[in-house]
């Protein structure tokens, strides 16, 4: 059996960054209680973030071929305004860009960030939303 890291402790430990962080966030989709709380846009918007994690690419040397594990998030996130998917945005980066992953038996480099896309309207969802578009990139290793 190949010894390649799992990608879902990498999951679970941006998930708990995230929530640290006091950011609403659901794993390839909205998490429970968060966008609008009515049915048209004047009631209250809880921005969140939607992750859609890659299962991660395995690097390493000849004599450990698994050694690392390039591990990349895509993190959504949704406003109701331009202004609040950028203020979540930035606070998804103060949370994960430059830190480190926790994850039981692994050490992580810091967060990179690879992608981080201007906010834009939807208006094919009513009400509409703003949606930020951040890829973050980590390197962990078996401790």
């Amino acid at each position: 059996m190949i010894p390649v890291a799992p990608a879902r402790p990498h999951t679970d430990a941006v998930v708990a960054a995230l929530q640290v962080a006091d950011v609403a966030v659901g794993r390839g989709e909205k998490p429970p209680g968060a966008g609008y709380q009515g049915q048209d846009q004047n009631s209250q918007h809880i921005p969140y973030a939607v992750l859609f994690p890659t299962p991660g690419t395995p690097d390493g040397n000849v004599a450990e071929p698994y050694e690392y594990l390039d591990y990349t998030v895509q993190a959504t996130c949704v406003g109701a305004t331009q202004e609040g998917a950028e203020a979540l945005a930035d606070m998804v980066k103060v949370a994960l860009v430059g830190q480190r992953l926790a994850i039981a038996g692994r050490s992580s480099y810091r967060g990179e960030l690879l992608v981080d896309r201007p906010a834009t309207r939807d208006d094919t969802v009513v009400p509409p939303e703003h949606y930020a578009v951040l890829q973050i990139r980590w390197r962990t290793q078996s401790t």
